[in-house]
């Protein structure tokens, strides 16, 4: 059955000779898989730059039994990036984002609220004009709320340390080694508290998103990606300590 569907890519494979293999998050049937054939040619009949990471596309494919691997139709940008592709710091968040969802997102049944969430956020990242040191924080803890392991609680005198393995504020420091100093449980707090579309407002240091983007990697490896190592956020942590 050939369907036409919106969908944002999170990772690619390359296949034979010249051919591709896209795992993209469709708006209309969750993570599908799709084979674009011949894409890596001179004279491709698809752009190659239209299943970068994170590239928010409009496919028309013909849809196997579901599991399968699909073939394209057609494919073209929907809409088309205006900064990703040429700010070194969104393309490094772009990259390192993509692999997150690509190791977070297994269902491929519709989910519209996911879907909605990510292409909004995608669409913000690419059109913001300021630099979005913290985007990426905030993004992983936003959609953590879809995924089910959102932290519980908050910052406060009585509760001063995050868990990262039981996921909420506590009074005593864990007896293991997953969780935040009370210096990085107040600014994780801080990341709580403000939306998506605030993050640009939040002041950390260098250093302390470094820490915290390792802390958030680490909670998603402990709750979400079973034990599969996320490896991209080391290039983007070089690029913006």
């Amino acid at each position: 059955m050939i369907e036409k569907t919106r969908g944002v890519v999170l990772h690619v494979t390359e296949y034979a000779e010249a051919s591709i293999i896209a795992k993209v998050y469709t708006e209309s049937k969750g993570l599908q898989s799709f084979l674009i054939n011949g894409v890596r040619k001179q004279k491709a009949r698809f752009a190659h730059n239209l299943f970068q990471p994170l590239s928010l596309i409009e496919i028309v494919a013909y849809f196997k039994k579901p599991g399968g691997l699909h073939r394209v139709s057609a494919v073209e940008a929907s809409p088309m990036f205006k900064n990703i592709p040429y700010d070194t710091i969104k393309t490094a968040m772009a990259i390192f984002l993509g692999e997150l969802l690509y190791r977070s997102i297994k269902e491929e049944e519709t989910n519209p609220e996911l879907f909605h969430f990510i292409d909004h956020a995608v669409q913000m990242m690419d059109v913001h004009h300021e630099t979005v040191s913290s985007f990426h924080l905030s993004f992983m803890l936003s959609i953590s709320r879809y995924l089910g392991f959102y932290p519980n609680g908050r910052y406060d005198k009585v509760t001063p340390y995050f868990d990262l393995q039981e996921g909420v504020f506590q009074e005593t420091k864990p007896i293991h080694p997953y969780f935040l100093s009370i210096l990085l449980s107040e600014k994780f707090d801080t990341l709580l508290t403000v939306s998506l579309e605030d993050s640009a407002a939040i002041r950390l240091s260098g250093i302390e998103r470094k820490q915290l983007l390792e802390a958030l990697v680490g909670y998603y490896e402990l709750h979400h990606t079973q034990g599969i190592r996320i490896k991209s956020h080391d290039i983007l942590s070089e690029i913006l300590s």
